[in-house]
Parts: C-alpha cells; structure tokens; sequence
C-alpha cells in the first residue's frame, strides 16, 4: 500500500470517528466555532491593520516589482500610503465618496511626483448609481443593494449620494499621459463592485497585462451571484492565490474549488502566468 493510500485511510477513520461523536445536533455549535476558527486561518473573515491581513507583507515581497499601481477604492488613503512606503512606485487611485477623497488629496499634496488622486467612481458601465455610506468617511460605502442583509453595515444610518460611474478602459483612453509603460499592480476594493470594474477594464488588461490584480471578495458578492470561479474565468491568464493573514505569505488556490468560493471577506491575487517564482 502507497504512502498515500495509507494516509487516506487514516483519515477516512478519523472523519468516521468526528462525524460520529460532532455529527449530532447538540454538537454543532462545537462545529461552528471550529470552522470558524478555520476560515480565519485560511484567510477568510480576513480584516484589520495590513499586518494582520498579510497586504503589508505582501507587497514587500513584491516592492522591487512595481514601479506603477492603481488603487481603486482607495477610500482616505491607507493603501495608497502603503504603497508609497513600502515602494518607489507611482500611484493612480480613485475614490468617488467626497470626505475621503479629500483624505486622499493631502495625500497627493504631499507627494505630488508619485501620486494622482481622482474624485471617481469605476465599473462597468458609464452611468449614474445611488452610493450607500453609514458616514461620510465610511470604508464600506458600496453600490450594493442589499445592505439590510449584511450584518457589518450600520444600515440605520445609511445614506445615499448620487455618483458618476465610469469604465477604466474610458479613464485609460482619456487620460494615456498618465500612465505608464506597464501597469504592474491593480488593487480592487470597492465592497461589492470589484467584477464590474475588471469587466469595464478589459482592454485595458489586455493591453497592459498588470503583473498582479488583488481584490476583495466579501459577503456582496453572493447577492449579485458573482464567484471567485467568475473572475477567475474572465481573467483567465492569472493563477489565483490567497493572501493569508500575519504575513504568512500567498498559497495557490483553485477557483473551481467550492471551499475557495466562500462569501468571507478574503484579498485575493491574480498573478500573470508568467510570472513563474508564483508556479
């Protein structure tokens, strides 16, 4: 019998013997706190300081590599300033919720060589949408419409201004003198609008072909039917890793595996193919 043969059987008992004793309906909120635990290990239900998360990590691995970002979502800054400590690269981020943005413009007042601010929205259509916020600096201000379903949003205080949404592809061919030669990492977080602003960036992903794409992957999701399996077809020249958290580094996953499609918040990264030390 293989090492593996043997180690299948192992486990085949040891799952016999835990459904058999945690199977049983009074040992299901024993269950529940282990998969918990679980998920956060894993790298879901993945919040907090860019040290905890494992972004701020994440990016020193890479800081010799990007030499031009963009931050879509960039909210008051934060990783607009990671990026700007961590790097020498020059930055694009966009922020449509009018208190941020001007966070985010001292921002740029500071480091006018690396940095450009834009008071926009992106997706995938050029159109107008009701943005929901809980307060005026809110790092969950989202397009979603399903805000009563999700338990991290403060929906009694919600509010809505009116935003103008544009595609990125639209930016780009607006505005070519901004950017550079290549575009070396696209970072996406916009609490439920990450699909649309990857599908309105289509031309120029093809174009550019980013080294890396990470984005947010959270509870919204599963009210717009929208998977990790969904982005990882449409960008279909990137393999897909996961950030764990505590700096622990990227592991590889397979977007066609149901336990990689939960609707948790997770940072996941796309890296090009090509990019072979990611294999």
């Amino acid at each position: 019998m293989s090492y593996k043969a043997i180690l299948i059987k192992i486990y085949k008992i040891l799952s016999f013997i835990y459904i058999f004793i945690f199977g049983r309906k009074k040992m299901q909120y024993i269950n529940d706190i282990i998969f918990s635990l679980t998920l956060n290990a894993k790298g879901y239900k993945n919040y907090g300081s860019f040290e905890k998360t494992g972004e701020k990590k994440f990016i020193q691995s890479i800081n010799k590599e990007l030499l031009f970002c963009l931050d879509i979502g960039a909210n008051v800054g934060n990783y607009t300033n990671l990026l700007i400590s961590h790097t020498k690269a020059k930055i694009i981020s966009f922020e449509p919720l009018p208190k941020a943005f001007e966070d985010l413009k001292k921002i740029e007042k500071n480091n006018p060589e690396r940095v450009k601010v834009f008071n926009l929205a992106l997706g995938q259509n050029n159109e107008v949408l009701n943005l929901n916020h809980s307060d005026k600096r809110s790092q969950k201000a989202t397009f979603t419409k399903n805000l009563k379903e999700l338990s991290f949003y403060d929906f009694k205080k919600n509010k809505k201004i009116k935003i103008k949404v544009t595609t990125l592809d639209n930016f780009y061919n607006k505005n070519p003198s901004l950017f550079g030669k290549n575009i070396d990492l696209i970072k996406i977080d916009t609490e439920g609008f990450e699909f649309e602003i990857i599908t309105g960036a289509k031309q120029l992903i093809k174009k550019n072909k980013p080294k890396y794409i990470q984005i947010e992957f959270n509870w919204h999701q599963l009210f717009k039917k929208q998977t990790v399996y969904d982005f990882s077809r449409f960008l279909s020249n990137y393999n897909l890793f996961q950030i764990l958290p505590f700096g622990n580094g990227l592991i590889k996953v397979d977007a066609n595996r149901p336990e990689t499609n939960i609707f948790h918040l997770a940072n996941f990264v796309f890296i090009r193919k090509d990019i072979t030390r990611y294999h």
